[in-house]
């Protein structure tokens, strides 16, 4: 089903230089309700293990898919030193670990990297969606967005930089929005095969509205977008453009996980870390394999 047609050079990336601080807009937004850091019970995403979403002292934002792998925006990768804190307080002591590798997932605009060791149990690994969506191809003048699959219509929760004067690796602020559908291909960044999930920034009044309605702004990119799913944080993908800053319709754009879910697998399992009982049987096996071999040899 064609539902909108979406004009590529309205097309913004998510990026600002310099020191201007630029931060998510969400309707009705609160430091209570809306930033992790605050720790007030009234935080909208107060119920869920927010420990597995990452950021530099620079706020370059990289989400664990596994205990040593993080994913983020192409355009706008972290690097460095990425800070995990285990719960919402601010007090609390950051894990940090140092991204040692990366690749660019195709010809889209997801990155994943590899940290220097795993984190330990108290930090949260997400897991993400595997549904492979299609839809209609662009033309030389825009993209289409189609029906999102499963995930059409759902209540995302949206991550961003804090609107509050906060920065580095505790400017976390949470906002919703409804997946208003799903964008094959959409020319960004000279990539072909980005498939995105997009998100319209709804008036009050609208049918789409929803209550903290939320549009990324410049230093987003890379950011996590999740879905509750039983309960649980089921990421998507990855903050990655905006439509125009002003006119009929402003739109945030995410890279969707779930169409390059094999390739996001295979990293994650080349990059594995052994664990200690493997590691001691592999040990094991090739010092008895010595030993049978040099009693045989006498």
């Amino acid at each position: 089903m064609r539902l909108h047609m979406y004009f590529g050079w309205l097309l913004g990336i998510l990026v600002l230089t310099g020191s201007v601080h630029a931060a998510i807009l969400i309707d009705g937004y609160t430091p209570n309700t809306n930033d992790r850091f605050t720790n007030n019970a009234n935080f909208i995403a107060a119920q869920f293990d927010l420990s597995g979403i990452g950021q530099t002292a620079g706020g370059r934002w990289a989400t664990l898919v596994s205990p040593n792998v993080v994913v983020s925006a192409n355009h706008f990768p972290p690097s460095g030193t990425v800070n995990f804190y285990p719960t919402n307080n601010p007090n609390s002591t950051a894990v940090t670990r140092t991204i040692v590798s990366s690749v660019k997932v195709g010809s889209t605009d997801l990155w994943l990297g590899v940290l220097s060791s795993e984190v330990p149990s108290s930090i949260r690994t997400y897991n993400f969606a595997t549904t492979f969506i299609s839809g209609t191809p662009p033309t030389a003048t825009g993209f289409f967005v189609t029906n999102a699959g499963p995930f059409q219509g759902a209540n995302a929760y949206l991550v961003g930089i804090s609107p509050s004067p906060t920065s580095g690796s505790q400017s976390q602020a949470i906002g919703r929005n409804l997946i208003t559908g799903f964008a094959e291909n959409v020319p960004f960044e000279g990539n072909t095969d980005n498939d995105s999930l997009i998100l319209n920034y709804d008036p009050v009044g609208n049918a789409s509205y929803t209550v903290f309605e939320s549009h990324f702004v410049v230093n987003d990119s890379g950011a996590p977008m999740f879905i509750d799913q039983g309960g649980d944080l089921l990421l998507l993908g990855t903050n990655a453009f905006v439509g125009p800053d002003s006119g009929p319709v402003q739109f945030s754009g995410v890279n969707y996980i779930g169409n390059q879910a094999s390739f996001v697998n295979n990293f994650i399992s080349v990059n594995a870390v052994p664990e200690p009982s493997s590691i001691s049987l592999a040990v094991f096996s090739i010092v008895a394999a010595l030993v049978f071999t040099r009693r045989r040899s006498r």
